[in-house]
């Protein structure tokens, strides 16, 4: 009864955002916008680079694709909340707080995974990316770990709308950060030093570099990275958790629904 409730609390939170938008509008907006995207910074990449291989570029910008779910949607969850006069209820009532923090990112997540597994197969197409020497299965797992770790990130990113009312330069920047230090748009490699330590605190970064892997020879590290990925993508969701209850408790101690 429980799971059926998690399922039924994240339809509805689905609905909630979206039931405004007809079934071709919705997905013009959750496919089409993002391939519009891919496809403008690979042919971007093509001509700064000057290279016709655009392997590495596909596959980056086809898990950043889910930039528009995970950052900027969820980022704005208890921002909406707030808006729409519901945060009250869901600081003040005694119901457990990580299902509803997690139901608020289960269809992102899967609408994340859709829009990646799109941008790969329109870079298979149109930019003639080679697959059929990779493991679709082993494919299909990063897809997923990374869609996991990007919709933890974007859930710690709505806990911050608990402690500033500057949500849109927020996301903002943390959509730019993710474009520089995950290793899409250029090798990891080519950033300072502190900039390669602080591409392995965000999301995708190790995913990246997993499927990166799939199409080398030598593919030893894919299990690694991909348990590294889940690991980050854990930790996100215990910051959450562990960020949203301090919220709930100064809320109580100050009756105050907000920290700034």
């Amino acid at each position: 009864m429980k799971i059926k409730t998690f399922f039924s609390q994240a339809y509805l939170y689905h609905k909630g955002r979206r039931a405004a938008f007809a079934a071709e509008e919705f997905i013009l907006h959750e496919i089409g916008y993002p391939l519009v995207t891919l496809i403008f910074y690979c042919l971007l990449a093509s001509y700064s680079f000057n290279t016709q291989d655009l392997t590495s570029w596909v596959i980056g910008n086809a898990f950043l694709l889910c930039t528009n779910v995970c950052v900027f949607r969820l980022g704005h969850v208890f921002d909406g909340e707030r808006y729409f006069g519901r945060l009250r209820s869901i600081i003040a009532s005694p119901c457990k707080k990580l299902p509803l923090i997690l139901a608020n990112g289960l269809f992102p997540a899967m609408f994340a995974i859709a829009a990646s597994s799109c941008g790969l197969i329109v870079g298979a197409v149109i930019f003639g990316v080679d697959f059929s020497h990779v493991n679709i299965a082993l494919v299909a797992l990063a897809i997923v770990c990374a869609m996991f770790s990007a919709t933890c990130f974007g859930l710690l990113l709505s806990m911050v709308g608990l402690i500033t009312d500057s949500m849109h330069l927020v996301l903002n920047i943390v959509s730019y950060l993710l474009m520089i230090f995950t290793g899409a748009e250029f090798p990891i490699s080519q950033l300072p030093l502190i900039g390669r330590i602080i591409s392995q605190l965000m999301p995708l970064t190790k995913a990246i570099a997993a499927m990166n892997t799939l199409f080398d020879s030598h593919s030893e590290s894919f299990w690694m990275l991909i348990i590294a990925e889940l690991i980050t993508g854990a930790v996100y969701a215990i910051m959450a958790r562990l960020l949203f209850g301090f919220a709930e408790r100064q809320a109580r101690r100050n009756g105050r629904f907000d920290l700034f």
